[in-house]
């Protein structure tokens, strides 16, 4: 017993056809690898910023809200995202970034045409400016990759002997808008 039964006559009632088929093939085989080819260094890039800000951010929510297992709740990312304080934690800071990245990820995820432009950096530009000012960047990449830094510097839970001061220097923060 073989695990495809009736090839054969698959092939018959297609052959007449082949010539169409196989021009169709090679239309879509040169799409298939013209979107393999794309470059996928910003891709990568990205996905990696992406994959250690949320491994940040279970720590965070582990730490800040003393939940044991946070991946056992199954959060994506954005739910993770927005269970960040939005106010008097230095997580405040980077949250309107941390949705950013989220958002970006989500857009070259899933169009493989899409690039990231500096316009579209919006709050990620907002936290460099204050915690990287001055700091200039060739590729949009390139700053998302030191937002990375900045957000995961900034959802370390302090130790204990530091949080009242973090919550005292901190106790200002606002987020207006998400």
């Amino acid at each position: 017993m073989r695990d495809i039964d009736g090839i054969e006559k698959v092939v018959e009632r297609l052959k007449p056809h082949m010539a169409e088929i196989e021009a169709r093939f090679h239309e879509e085989n040169a799409r298939f690898i013209s979107l393999m080819g794309k470059p996928h260094d910003l891709l990568g890039r990205l996905l990696k910023c992406h994959l250690v800000v949320e491994h940040y951010l279970g720590r965070f929510l582990s730490e800040h809200f003393g939940i044991e297992d946070v991946e056992s709740a199954k959060l994506g990312f954005f739910n993770k995202a927005m269970l960040l304080p939005t106010r008097a934690s230095s997580a405040a800071f980077v949250k309107p970034g941390v949705l950013r990245l989220n958002k970006l990820r989500n857009q070259t995820s899933h169009n493989l045409g899409v690039d990231v432009a500096f316009d579209q950096l919006g709050p990620i530009h907002d936290v460099l400016a204050i915690a990287r000012a001055g700091a200039k960047f060739a590729e949009p990449i390139e700053a998302i990759e030191a937002f990375t830094t900045v957000a995961c510097t900034w959802l370390i839970v302090p130790p204990k002997e530091h949080q009242q001061l973090f919550n005292d220097a901190f106790s200002e923060i606002r987020v207006n808008a998400l």
